[in-house]
């Protein structure tokens, strides 16, 4: 695999690795802190209404540059950007300070699709599957120790108190990114502002569709999953970061298998297989009896779908309009959930489940449409 002699894709996947530890130590914490902090369910779900759509303006910008400027230099400008984040978070005073932190994570998704894009430029297609998944796997790798690190310090010294060692994995994490040696540019789109024609979107647009659908039913629950199992489950803050852990054990296994099954029978296969089992832990966690949350939790591992869909797209889209490509994405995956976090805030405040039922219900119906669309799918 060339992740074994590619010196930048090991620093950057370092890099992640860090960043994403750090996000891990608080990440199923936010949603309570915001509660602690005074927020209602609806103010829950407008905040985070809020967030996506401060993340579809990162990707429109992340649009804006891609293919652009070096990519270099943009994931290291996101990188700065989001480097005070858990520091603001762990100052606020109530819930609605809680705003610019939140607001200037997600504006820093610019960098993703050029993260994607580089990716993507240094990987051979038959190697995207598997690349992909090795992504998701080492992020899964740093949800498996940091939410219960996280929640045993929370429980003992609060959530501010996570936060702020969160926010030295950050500063790591950017000091890789700025050892990353300059490499050969990739190809180039013209410097005059361009968006694209319908005639260049038609041939992505179902796996931009299928991408941003799969991204729509998890974030959807990304509010009100952890209340959830605080609130009506009656969970300690150790306890949901376990849980998470165990989310991260799915992400890892189920990543590796997902990317191998990809390459081998093709990624609409195994997206069809990872967002059914997704439903199947979601449903679990509103359903399952208290012994079987840390097996439901497995099953609802994110990474699986995250990475197939970015395979999905990285196989179809010309190597000029990768990072573009991503972006449109993730600006649909955004609005898309804006309007559905905002939606579940109501949701559950009439009955807290009623938005992960959704989500599991969403996830069986991306699973059907992806079955039915798949021979249109494969790269």
């Amino acid at each position: 695999m060339l992740l074994r002699t590619d010196r930048n894709l090991q620093l950057l996947f370092a890099a992640i690795l860090s960043w994403t530890f750090g996000v891990a130590l608080y990440d199923a914490l936010v949603p309570i802190y915001a509660r602690q902090l005074g927020a209602s369910p609806v103010q829950l779900g407008t905040l985070w209404t809020a967030r996506h759509l401060a993340l579809a303006t990162g990707y429109l910008i992340g649009m804006l540059v891609a293919d652009r400027v070096s990519p270099r230099t943009v994931m290291l400008a996101s990188w700065l950007v989001g480097m005070p984040v858990p520091l603001l978070l762990a100052a606020a005073p109530n819930y609605a300070w809680l705003l610019p932190g939140l607001l200037l994570y997600e504006l820093t998704f610019f960098g993703l699709p050029i993260v994607h894009a580089y990716i993507s430029q240094r990987v051979p297609p038959s190697q995207l599957a598997t690349t992909f998944g090795a992504l998701g796997s080492i992020s899964s790798v740093a949800f498996l120790i940091a939410p219960t690190l996280g929640g045993v310090i929370a429980d003992r010294s609060g959530i501010p108190a996570t936060l702020r060692l969160a926010a030295g994995f950050f500063a790591l994490s950017t000091v890789l990114i700025l050892v990353l040696r300059r490499g050969p540019e990739p190809p180039r789109v013209s410097a005059a502002p361009h968006v694209f024609s319908w005639r260049e979107i038609r041939p992505l647009a179902p796996v931009l569709l299928i991408h941003a659908g799969i991204q729509f039913v998890m974030l959807i629950t990304t509010p009100f999953a952890t209340p959830f199992l605080r609130e009506a489950r009656g969970l300690s803050l150790s306890e949901i970061g376990f849980l998470s852990s165990m989310q991260a054990i799915g992400g890892i296994g189920l990543t590796t298998v997902a990317g191998r099954v990809g390459d081998r029978l093709g990624a609409p296969v195994a997206l069809i297989g990872a967002t059914l089992l997704y439903a199947a832990g979601i449903s679990g966690i509103v359903f399952g009896p208290a012994v079987l949350l840390p097996l439901t939790s497995v099953f609802r591992a994110r990474a699986p779908m995250n990475s197939l869909g970015q395979a999905m797209i990285g196989s179809r889209t010309p190597a000029v309009m990768f990072g573009r490509a991503f972006a449109i994405a993730g600006m649909l995956s955004a609005l898309m959930s804006a309007v559905g976090v905002f939606a579940g805030g109501f949701a559950y405040r009439a009955n807290p489940g009623l938005p992960l039922l959704i989500s599991a219900s969403l996830a069986v119906v991306i699973a059907a449409a992806v079955f039915w669309a798949r021979p249109g799918l494969q790269a």
